[in-house]
């Protein structure tokens, strides 16, 4: 692959940065301030948007730096909302449904068996016939 391919995708990269994310933010501005609402926000997004959008279809080699930084404020979104997510999951989905199961004596383990001999568990009856085993999924 020569230099200039590996340029012209490097580009490619940033011109759809800047066509994307300036145009979310153009639209964004724009119903802003057609609903009259966020003046504050959209008297700077406004200018952002047009400005990455420009240079989006003229000069993508000067949006490397922003893209870089917009890619690493996603990672560090991402590392934060997956972390609370996955929390959220566990204490608010599993953790519950383990309380109750253990609330009704489920015990899949069978580690409150009472002391034997032998904690054997003899076979079902599917697993004793040998068919079982050739088609198993």
């Amino acid at each position: 692959m020569s230099q200039s391919t590996v340029q012209e995708k490097s580009w490619r990269v940033e011109r759809e940065f800047g066509l994307i994310v300036g145009g979310v933010l153009l639209l964004l501005s724009s119903w802003w301030i057609y609903r009259g609402k966020f003046h504050s926000i959209s008297q700077v997004t406004l200018p952002i948007g047009a400005l990455l959008l420009i240079l989006g279809i003229i000069f993508p080699r000067a949006l490397v730096y922003p893209n870089k930084a917009w890619m690493a404020l996603a990672e560090v979104l991402s590392f934060i909302s997956t972390r609370i997510i996955l929390a959220f999951v566990y204490f608010v989905v599993i953790t519950p449904i383990g309380v109750v199961k253990r609330f009704f004596g489920w015990d899949p383990l069978h580690r409150r068996a009472a002391a034997s001999e032998s904690y054997w568990r003899p076979y079902s009856e599917r697993q004793r016939d040998p068919k079982h085993y050739e088609k198993m999924f």
